[in-house]
């Protein structure tokens, strides 16, 4: 088994660019701007190493966007209210840079950047077959 852990980032593609609106003026659902600001963040950092999917409607509707911290070895997060900027992206992927560098993917509160705080919906406990407390 291996021991490198498998993390990724998973963007509700559906979420609407705002509470009141499923798209914004480009026609482009929240989601949609999510993720490629996500990948345009990582591009101008030259970096390969964040694996970036989508996912249709992960059922947070109220809350968009949405976006999911995923670890098979540390906890994972959901995320959400999330706008869809490039601001934002970075603060994610900082978050993302944060999460990975711990052993159970509890980031101090006081390393968050600040446009994270106040998006964190749950925590799931990784599925690496341990009872986490």
């Amino acid at each position: 088994m291996s021991t490198t852990p498998m993390r990724r980032l998973i963007i509700c593609s559906t979420c609407k660019f705002s509470p009141e609106s499923k798209t914004g003026p480009d026609g482009r659902t929240g989601g949609q701007m999510m993720h490629d600001a996500v990948q345009a963040v990582l591009t101008k950092q030259d970096r390969s190493d964040v694996d970036v999917t989508t996912q249709s409607c992960m059922w947070n509707c109220d809350r968009p966007c949405s976006v999911v911290a995923q670890d098979d070895q540390r906890f994972s997060y959901v995320t959400g209210h999330n706008k869809p900027t490039e601001e934002q992206a970075e603060a994610i992927i900082a978050w993302f840079d944060a999460h990975g560098a711990t052993d159970d993917g509890i980031v101090p509160f006081r390393l968050w950047p600040q446009l994270m705080r106040g998006h964190f919906i749950a925590r799931m406990p990784p599925m690496k077959g341990e009872d986490k407390a």
